[in-house]
């Protein structure tokens, strides 16, 4: 009995990494933890008119009708592929 007495006193415990610490505590705090970010995330929403009153927005911006999304030829796409 002595001689197990002194085997387990020699073993350290592992402590576990501080990522897989925190990740157990999410698990175990998922529902607190999905009430903190959705109440975040709408006082972000009611707070983001107030913190955005400066900015700016350019009319070029605003234009993307403009533009072609497809290739009218295939030249124009071989046009666009040499000159790169």
């Amino acid at each position: 009995m002595a001689g197990t007495e002194t085997e387990t006193a020699e073993t350290p415990k592992m402590k576990a990494r501080p990522i897989v610490r925190i990740g157990i505590f999410l698990i175990r705090h998922s529902l607190f933890f999905s009430v903190v970010c959705c109440t975040a995330g709408v006082f972000a929403l009611l707070l983001f008119p107030l913190l955005a009153k400066n900015t700016y927005i350019s009319e070029n911006a605003l234009m993307p009708g403009l533009t072609l999304a497809l290739f009218s030829s295939p030249s124009s796409l071989l046009d666009f592929v040499s000159s790169k």
